[in-house]
């Protein structure tokens, strides 16, 4: 059936609808990706962390994945076993949110030995990192784990703005072809009036003038060869690039309050945070740090939960950067301490 209508009434049991009919339903305007802002309390995003005294243990924080129009969602850290390294070399593992048609289940799935994300009809993968294991290793420290959930090839962010279908543009084209005739026409008709007795010194007074008109010789940039160009430049086009681009970085760092010092590293609209310092005096539980805030320019454009631990101890917290820029404490009340954090999060 090439139409079809959902969601109708049912009447005398007819428009009966399946699990597969709700999730094309919701594919339709919601992609598949991590949902980087839900109102899960304590959500992450499934970031993946160490332990809070290193070991041979993982994390993966609360957070929701939206699958071809299924939720995969984990209400509060779970904790993964690194399998035991190996004696002669280095190995890669990966975590993965996976959603199953055939097991009809959904799960977060540890990958030894294996970065491979599959993504078919029956079982579709989102990869969260990917963990170095050295050979012998007895802690996984957090340098060891590569965040994989802003890479749209392997996870991505969900959005209902990913893709917008701009559909035929046949019509809008052949207006514009019909006005662009129109604009021909009555160029050629001034140039026929220009090419009269005198048309070899209006052209060459033509000829002159584009002489002037035309740009700097170092204003411009060039097919080859290694150029510095000053100065803002737009381009109206899709621009290709065969190398590598290198994005300007900026950084920043400031104690928000209580000894904790945060430190920000912009690249794009990409920010690396540290939590670090020592706390020096009382910070209550779930108060605002308001001895600094966070400049705009590094502010997320929504908020955002920064997860940190404290050194040797269990206790885990996040500082959230809201628009206002004031940084909020939520954790216990502490007075002393080793606060220890870092990860990644988006700007606009």
């Amino acid at each position: 059936m090439a139409l079809f209508v959902f969601p109708l009434k049912s009447i005398h049991g007819s428009n009966m609808y399946n699990n597969d009919d709700f999730r094309q339903y919701f594919a339709n305007f919601i992609s598949t990706g991590i949902l980087a802002n839900v109102p899960l309390a304590g959500s992450t995003a499934f970031q993946v962390t160490q332990t809070d005294s290193p070991s041979m243990n993982v994390i993966v924080g609360s957070g929701v994945a939206w699958i071809i129009g299924g939720q995969v969602m984990n209400t509060s850290p779970l904790s993964f076993k690194i399998p035991a390294p190996l004696t002669s070399q280095s190995r890669t593992d990966s975590i993965v949110v996976q959603w199953s048609n055939s097991s009809n289940n959904g799960d977060i799935v540890y990958k030894q030995n294996s970065t491979q994300v599959v993504q078919s009809n029956d079982v579709y993968e989102l990869q969260l990192c990917k963990i170095l294991v050295p050979a012998n290793a007895t802690n996984i420290p957090q340098s060891n784990i590569t965040d994989m959930r802003a890479d749209p090839t392997v996870c991505g962010f969900s959005s209902p703005y990913e893709a917008i279908k701009t559909g035929d543009l046949l019509a809008q084209f052949k207006s514009e072809l019909e006005a662009n005739g129109v604009l021909f026409e009555d160029w050629f008709k001034n140039l026929k009036k220009q090419l009269d007795d005198n048309q070899a010194s209006n052209l060459q007074n033509q000829i002159d003038n584009l002489g002037s008109e035309k740009a700097n010789d170092h204003e411009v940039v060039h097919k080859t060869g290694d150029e510095s160009i000053a100065g803002k430049k737009t381009f109206t086009g899709d621009v290709e690039v065969n190398g590598r681009l290198t994005l300007p970085t900026k950084s920043w760092s400031g104690e928000l309050g209580g000894g904790i010092i945060l430190s920000l590293r912009k690249k794009g609209t990409t920010v690396e945070y540290s939590i670090g310092g020592e706390i020096s005096s009382s910070i209550l539980a779930n108060s605002n740090l308001v001895n600094l805030s966070v400049p705009n320019e590094f502010r997320p454009r929504n908020r955002y939960s920064l997860v940190g631990h404290m050194v040797g101890g269990w206790n885990a917290f996040h500082i959230d950067i809201p628009s206002s820029g004031v940084c909020q404490w939520f954790g216990p009340t502490a007075s002393s301490g080793t606060p220890r954090g870092t990860g990644t999060y988006p700007i606009d």
